[in-house]
């Protein structure tokens, strides 16, 4: 197999954007439609070749605010790390393996490569920072992105559908093989739709985890998403949207057994609330028929700054 990499500057820049999942949530992993909404915020990852031959990988990944956060150096012979030994080195240690795993050629030229990936997020946004390197180092060795997933650090692969779409999705997971369709879903009431952070990071691995343990039939309920998701797709109607967004979180709340964001949080909140990907985290969307002063009054009383319309996230 050969790698996607040339003296051409422009072959040594690969982009994967971010992800929002908008139904669906776990119920992913068994089957459910989830409706998933590629972001205009994602991660670079360029590839510059050095003139040394010392078999050595140089790996700076840079934050939103372009300051270094991770700093690794690898012999490219076995991806050992020379210079750090912490979680986060071994996990892409685990990932470049995997990657050549699926292409025996992989970074096997003689020459040193310094790799520098930028965030266009922060970290903790949880928009897909794991997901959008998957994706960008399938580009670069020419592999399949959702078996490179799977063989290091899992998941739905949603987030890696995401990381290589330009509009929004419907993924499935058909048994073990992922499944994706473009829409076209922007619905006439945008404006009317916001996302904000709520200021920490959920653990996907123990949310799918405590998913797991919760109960084994999932038939009905996949069956009941599918459904919602459909009609969430179709419909043009503002208060019908908001039902179905409420109509959804009650179908996860009773099945997970956990209290919804909007009784939490946002009790007093005069639109809907809706939670995206694991509960507990990350981003809600929020529906607001009211002014965005007043949304952000709202949301800054509650310690919530980080707030953006649809415009200023959706791809």
């Amino acid at each position: 197999m050969k790698l996607r990499i040339t003296t051409n500057e422009d072959k040594h820049h690969f982009y994967g954007h971010g992800k929002l999942m908008i139904t669906g949530e776990y119920f992913v992993l068994d089957g459910a439609q989830s409706l998933a909404l590629p972001t205009k915020f994602g991660q670079h990852l360029r590839v510059r070749e050095l003139s040394s031959s010392e078999h050595v990988l140089y790996w700076m990944a840079l934050s939103s605010k372009k300051q270094p956060w991770l700093q690794f150096t690898f012999d490219k012979a076995d991806f050992t790390c020379l210079n750090d030994s912490s979680a986060q080195a071994n996990d892409l240690s685990k990932i470049l393996n995997a990657t050549r795993e699926l292409n025996p050629d992989f970074l096997k030229d003689k020459r040193d490569l310094a790799v520098e990936t930028v965030l266009e997020f922060p970290n903790h946004w949880g928009l897909g920072s794991s997901s959008t390197l998957i994706y960008c180092l399938s580009e670069w060795a020419n592999v399949n992105a959702y078996t490179l997933l799977q063989n290091s650090i899992g998941g739905s692969g949603y987030d890696v559908a995401c990381a290589g779409s330009d509009s929004a999705i419907i993924y499935r997971k058909i048994g073990e093989e992922p499944s994706t369709t473009k829409v076209n879903w922007k619905p006439s009431f945008n404006d009317k739709i916001y996302f904000a952070h709520l200021g920490k990071k959920q653990s996907s691995p123990d949310a799918i985890k405590y998913y797991r343990q919760q109960l084994n039939d999932k038939t009905h309920a996949v069956n009941e998403l599918n459904r919602i998701t459909g009609l969430i797709i179709n419909t043009q109607d503002f208060n019908r949207f908001e039902d179905l967004l409420n109509e959804h979180e009650v179908l996860i709340g009773s099945q997970l057994k956990l209290m919804k964001v909007k009784d939490t949080l946002f009790s007093d909140y005069w639109g809907s609330v809706k939670s995206l990907g694991a509960w507990g985290g990350d981003f809600v969307m929020l529906t607001n028929n009211k002014s965005r002063e007043e949304l952000t009054d709202y949301l800054q009383q509650k310690n919530i700054s980080t707030i953006l319309s649809w415009e200023e996230m959706i791809l």
